[in-house]
């Protein structure tokens, strides 16, 4: 931290001198030769400030002391699907919700397809008995946001 804040001070006093030399500079001919060598110095002076920055030496072999653990690319898979399953559950239980239906329980299997698309392979409603009329319009729902017609299941038996 003591060589960042040398940095900046170097910075400072580097604006400081410039501002002053500046000033005191004539305006006319040696504009072009002068600009050269202010530049130059502010360019050196802030180098050589940053040169005596010490970066610490971080050795990321030691997975244990980051907590670091090694992802495949079945894990990724994994997790991608379970937050996508976990998302359209939500999202369907709010839709069903809108639609004055309340559903006890939502299960939603998804798999990945050979060229990395995630599609519903089963879904399962669970509901109570007072919404077995709308039977249907939970079908339509569901296949019309999932395109995958839902099983739908009445205090543990199949509806319809």
């Amino acid at each position: 931290m003591k060589s960042v804040n040398g940095l900046c001070v170097t910075i400072c006093c580097v604006c400081i001198a410039v501002s002053i030399l500046s000033a005191l500079i004539p305006q006319k001919r040696t504009v072009k030769i002068m600009s050269f060598a202010i530049g130059l110095f502010i360019i050196s002076s802030v180098l050589t400030a940053a040169a005596g920055i010490e970066i610490p030496n971080i050795d990321i072999s030691d997975t244990e002391k980051y907590n670091v653990r090694d992802y495949g690319e079945k894990d990724y898979n994994d997790e991608a699907v379970q937050l996508t399953a976990d998302n359209l559950v939500q999202a369907l239980n709010e839709i069903l919700l809108s639609e004055g239906i309340s559903a006890e329980d939502i299960r939603l299997s998804l798999k990945i397809s050979d060229d990395g698309r995630i599609y519903a392979s089963h879904v399962v409603i669970y509901i109570n008995k007072a919404y077995l009329s709308r039977v249907n319009d939970i079908k339509s729902i569901v296949y019309g946001n999932l395109s995958k017609e839902p099983e739908i299941y009445v205090t543990g038996q199949e509806a319809e």
